[in-house]
C-alpha cells in the first residue's frame, strides 16, 4: 500500500484499502486530480493510475486494474 500511495505524488488520496475477495488481494486507491477540463483530468488520472500500478508491481505481482471516474453518482470507466 505504501508504494501505491507514494506513487500518487501531489494528488489528494480520498481513500485507500486492501482487502481479500475470493482469495485475491485487492488494492483500492481513490484519489482526486486537480480540476481542469475533462480530458485533462482523465489524462492526469491515467498517468497517476499507471504510476501506481508500476509502483505496486515493484513489490508484488499484479493483475488487471480499473480506472473509474465519478460522474453524477455513478462510477464510469476511463480509457
Amino acid at each position: 500500500m505504501d508504494a501505491a500511495l507514494a506513487s500518487l505524488g501531489t494528488h489528494h488520496v480520498d481513500a485507500a484499502d486492501i482487502k481479500v475477495s475470493d482469495g485475491t488481494p485487492l488494492i483500492l486507491v481513490r484519489f482526486t486530480v486537480r480540476a481542469s477540463s475533462e480530458a485533462e483530468e482523465d489524462t492526469a488520472a491515467q498517468v497517476a493510475a499507471l504510476r501506481t500500478c508500476e509502483a505496486v508491481e515493484r513489490v508484488a505481482s499484479t493483475g488487471r486494474h480499473r480506472l473509474l471516474r465519478r460522474r453524477y453518482g455513478s462510477w464510469l470507466p476511463i480509457g
